[in-house]
Formats: structure tokens, sequence, C-alpha cells
């Protein structure tokens, strides 16, 4: 795969701000075995899964039956992690109470959670994936997962190879920023 190089003595785009010198007056920091971090390598990352995290949005949209990405991601974490308050649901998903409250709202009234009193809290209730719920992760991964089969049988047997092999660190990237 052929990576866009960019030139480093251009001035960066408008409206970005170069980086702050790490290692002499580079602006790149260097990893634990010296080498440099290209970055064209950098544009290129952030722009390949930005397209393709728009791209499988689209694809997951073209269901008529498709559920807004915020709420699969609530859904798939109530599946990952199970039964949550909705303040602790908010949290996870980097949004506020009131909107986790209006999101589950919307999941109830489609039957894919459940709401049960805290039996330690009775103040308090907790939330719980439905069978109904399962199944619209379920339909939502293989939409996009068909999405992703479709685009890598496109690629050439060595795409596919450098892929796969860079797949661990791509996995590793994202759980450390998680």
């Amino acid at each position: 795969m052929t990576v866009p190089v960019q030139s480093t003595s251009s001035p960066p785009p408008v409206g970005r701000r170069p980086s702050p010198a790490v290692d002499g007056d580079s602006g790149l920091p260097e990893n634990d075995k010296g080498s440099r971090i290209d970055p064209a390598f950098v544009t290129a990352l952030r722009t390949s899964i930005t397209r393709l995290a728009r791209a499988q949005r689209a694809e997951r949209q073209r269901d008529p039956q498709a559920l807004p990405v915020s709420l699969i991601s609530a859904l798939s974490t109530l599946q990952r992690l199970g039964p949550l308050t909705p303040t602790q649901l908010a949290h996870l998903e980097g949004v506020r109470k009131p909107s986790m409250t209006r999101a589950l709202a919307t999941l109830a009234e489609r039957g894919l959670v459940i709401r049960e009193h805290d039996e330690y809290d009775g103040r308090q209730f907790i939330v719980r994936i439905s069978a109904e719920g399962l199944a619209a992760v379920a339909r939502s991964r293989d939409i996009v997962d068909g999405w992703y089969f479709r685009r890598l049988r496109q690629l050439d047997q060595q795409d596919l190879t450098d892929l796969m092999r860079a797949g661990g660190a791509l996995v590793r990237l994202a759980n450390e920023t998680a």
C-alpha cells in the first residue's frame, strides 16, 4: 500500500497549528527505538480511519430499521458490561445524564432495554439490554462487517496481508485510547 507523502518543509495547512517540538526543532516525538514517525503517515492514518468510520455509518444507515450510532453504542456498552445505572452509562458513553436519559427513553420505548429498580438504592434504576436490543446490536454489526468483507475482498493479497498484520496494532491503539 502506498502512503501519500507530504513535504515536511511546507507550512502547515491554514487553521492547523504545528505540533510542539519534543525532540529538537522537528516537532516529531521519537519512539522507543529511535525512529521517527512520518507526519504523512499520521495524516494518512487519521484520514483513512475517519473515512472508514463515515462509510460504515453510512452503510449502517442504509438499513431502514437502523438506530443512530449513539444508541447502538449505548446498547453495545450494556451488552459488554451488563446492567448499569443511567449515570454510569452516560459517563462511559461520554455524554451528560440528560442526554442519556433521553436515549434510554427511546431505547425503552422500542423494547431494546429494560429498566429495573436498583435493589441497593430505591431512588435509582438500572438498565439492561433486552433480547431485542441484542438482536439490534448483532444486526448493526452484521451490516458493517458485511461492508468490510466486501471492501477487503477488493484488496490484492499483499495489501490484505499488510492490513491483517497491522490489525493487532490498531486494536492495541484503539484500546489504549478508550
